[in-house]
Formats: C-alpha cells, sequence, structure tokens
C-alpha cells in the first residue's frame, strides 16, 4: 500500500497523526532489525547515539538534529516515517533504500536510543 503523504511539513503532520508503526515497541527481532538498518544507513549523520555527531558531521557537514533531544523524541511514530521516506531540510529521501518495514524497524531503535538517554545514569 503506497504513502500518499504531500512530502512537505503538512503532510508530516498528518502522517503523524494517520500512520502507526505496524511493529510493536517490544518486538525485540524488529528492533534489532532496526538497528543493523540504522548502522548502515544513519550513523554516518546521526551517530550510533543519535546525538547528530556522525562522522559527516565531525568533518564539517552541518550536523542534522539530534534523534535522541529536543523535538525529535516528541514526534509521533508517523512523523518519523514521513521523514524516512520524504526527507527533510539537508537529508534526503531514504524511500529508495529503505524498505517500507525497515523504515518502521529503524523508528522503533531510534525509539530505543531515546529511551536510553532519557534514563537516570547508573550508580
Amino acid at each position: 500500500k503506497p504513502v500518499r503523504f504531500e512530502a512537505d511539513t503538512a503532510g508530516a503532520e498528518r502522517a503523524g497523526r494517520d500512520l502507526v508503526n505496524p511493529f510493536a515497541a517490544d518486538d525485540g527481532e524488529a528492533i534489532a532489525r532496526g538497528r543493523q538498518v540504522y548502522e548502515t544507513f544513519c550513523v554516518t549523520c546521526h551517530g550510533t547515539g543519535g546525538r547528530g555527531d556522525g562522522p559527516v558531521a565531525r568533518r564539517g557537514v552541518p550536523p542534522p538534529p539530534s534523534l535522541v533531544a529536543g523535538r525529535a523524541p516528541t514526534l509521533a511514530d508517523g512523523h518519523l516515517f514521513h521523514i524516512l521516506t520524504y526527507g527533510q531540510n539537508n537529508m534526503a529521501s531514504y524511500a529508495a533504500q529503505v524498505g517500507r518495514e525497515d523504515r518502521w524497524r529503524v523508528i522503533l531503535h531510534v525509539r530505543s536510543l531515546q529511551a536510553r538517554a532519557a534514563a537516570p545514569a547508573q550508580p
């Protein structure tokens, strides 16, 4: 089933309201696959922890926003899916490189990064 949202802010907001991740938040297999896909396609800019400190950013390219702080943790899964599908600002679309289900799995991995970043430090 194709995604039918405009490739703009209004489309991203509508996707945030209308799209639901088909994978459960605690699906360990989906999270593990999302991590693999993230490490292949996202780490270069977003970094392993999602802070926007990947190797490309360290070489002078403007860093992407953090995925674990600021606005990203407040975005609905559907909104993040829209960004992966259509791109945003300096980020290109990943729809051709990352299949629909894997985009949802990457979002699960990003949510796990956000949970780790928000957890209190262990003594």
